[in-house]
C-alpha cells in the first residue's frame, strides 16, 4: 500500500507558482489564500456604498469572486481586471469593459465568465418586485452587450486583450444587492428572471459573505 505523504507549505507555493502560470497575465486565487481572513474588509467595502471599493477588495482577493460561481470546482480562480474587450469607437461608440473576465477550472476543463458589479446596498428588483431597479435594468444591458460581443467577435477580443486562450465565455454573473434585504417579490423577480435568462446569473452578495464565513469556520476548526 502506497504511503501518504503529508503536503508541506513548499508543495503548496510550487503547486501555486504552477498555476499562476497558466495564465501568468491574471490575478490568482484559491482557497489556501484565506489563511489571511478577507472578511473584515469586505463586509467594509461592502457597506461603503462603492463599487469602485468592492472591486478593489475582490481584485485583492480574487478567490472571494469564485464563491459566485456556480458549478466552479474551487480549484482556483484567474481573474482579469477591467479588460477592455471593445474600445471607444471615433464615431463616439462607447466602448465594453466588464469589471472582470475570470477563469476557473473542473475535471471538464477551464470555463470563462464575464462579471459585472453593483452596489451592495441597491437590490437588482425595484421597491415593488414587479420589475428591475434603475442598477438592474442598467447592469442586464451591460451583461447582454458584453456576451453578444464575444459571440461576434471573439477573435477579435482575443487579439486585442491578448489572452490567446481566452473561448466564449459560459455566461455573465451580475453581482448586486443583500438577499437578506430583499422582499419576497424581490426574491422572486430575480430568481424568475435567472431561470428565464440562463446566461446570465444575478447573485446577492450575501452568498460571498456567508461561504467565506463558512469556510473560514471550517479552516478554524482544524
Amino acid at each position: 500500500m502506497a504511503a501518504f505523504r503529508k503536503v508541506t507549505p513548499e508543495d503548496l507555493a510550487e503547486l501555486k507558482r504552477e498555476l499562476v502560470q497558466q495564465f501568468p497575465s491574471a490575478g490568482f486565487g484559491w482557497l489556501p489564500d484565506l489563511e489571511v481572513s478577507p472578511l473584515e474588509v469586505l463586509v467594509s467595502a461592502l457597506e461603503s456604498s462603492s463599487e469602485e471599493a468592492i472591486q478593489k477588495v475582490l481584485s485583492a482577493n480574487p478567490y472571494l469572486i469564485q464563491y459566485a460561481v456556480k458549478n466552479s470546482g474551487h480549484h482556483g480562480i484567474w481573474v482579469f481586471p477591467k479588460a477592455m474587450i471593445r474600445a471607444r469607437g471615433a464615431e463616439g461608440t462607447p466602448g465594453l469593459v466588464p469589471d472582470y473576465l475570470i477563469v476557473t477550472q473542473s475535471s471538464l476543463g477551464y470555463f470563462w465568465h464575464v462579471v459585472e458589479l453593483k452596489r451592495f446596498d441597491v437590490q437588482f428588483a425595484n421597491r415593488t418586485g414587479d420589475g428591475f431597479s434603475a442598477a438592474g435594468n442598467k447592469a442586464i444591458a451591460q451583461c447582454n452587450a458584453y456576451l453578444t460581443h464575444f459571440q461576434d467577435y471573439i477573435n477579435v477580443v482575443r487579439d486585442s486583450i491578448r489572452i490567446k486562450e481566452l473561448i466564449q465565455p459560459e455566461g455573465a454573473i451580475l453581482l448586486i444587492g443583500d438577499s437578506e434585504k430583499e422582499s419576497e417579490a424581490q426574491r422572486l423577480c430575480r430568481s424568475s428572471f435567472v431561470r428565464n435568462n440562463p446566461k446570465i446569473d444575478v447573485v446577492s452578495y450575501r452568498r460571498i459573505v456567508e461561504r467565506l464565513k463558512s469556510d473560514l469556520g471550517v479552516r478554524q476548526a482544524r
